[in-house]
């Protein structure tokens, strides 16, 4: 399940960033495993790449 919401918030659907209201939260119970997927790929809670500079 973390998979398809990590795909989710990568492709706009989802989001886990609480202060986003434009799009629909991961659900609380999934969001902790869903930011760590996030973070290991190297994207911030709405799915953007992080970019280093």
């Amino acid at each position: 399940m973390a998979e398809m919401y990590y795909q989710l918030v990568i492709n706009g659907k989802r989001t886990c960033d609480e202060s986003n209201k434009s799009v629909k939260l991961v659900p609380e119970n999934w969001r902790n495993a869903v930011i760590a997927l996030l973070s290991e790929r190297g994207y911030d809670k709405n799915g953007s790449i992080i970019t280093v500079e």
